[in-house]
């Protein structure tokens, strides 16, 4: 870790590092990608080829809660509503 920022290489801390945005999915896709860890023979311990969808959704989840963006806010008139009496009848 450099300036408090995960390394690519190597296996995530089990522990979200300081500064980590969201911990919570850090441990979530920590255990996500500890079940879809490659094999010697190229196959995820899924038994799919390896990188599989869920060991790639692990990765884009461990960096999404180091630095999450702040979410986004809702356009005005974005509710459930919002196409009320816009078509005619």
């Amino acid at each position: 870790m450099i300036d408090g920022e995960p390394q690519e290489p190597g296996e995530p801390p089990v522990d979200p590092p300081p500064g980590c945005a969201d911990p919570l999915l850090w441990r979530v896709a920590r255990a996500l990608h500890q079940a879809h860890r490659p094999r010697t023979d190229n196959f995820c311990e899924c038994k799919a080829f390896w990188p599989c969808p869920d060991a790639r959704l692990a990765e884009e989840a461990l960096l999404l809660a180091y630095d999450r963006p702040p979410p986004r806010p809702l356009r005005p008139g974005s509710g459930r509503n919002s196409n009320l009496g816009r078509w005619p009848a």
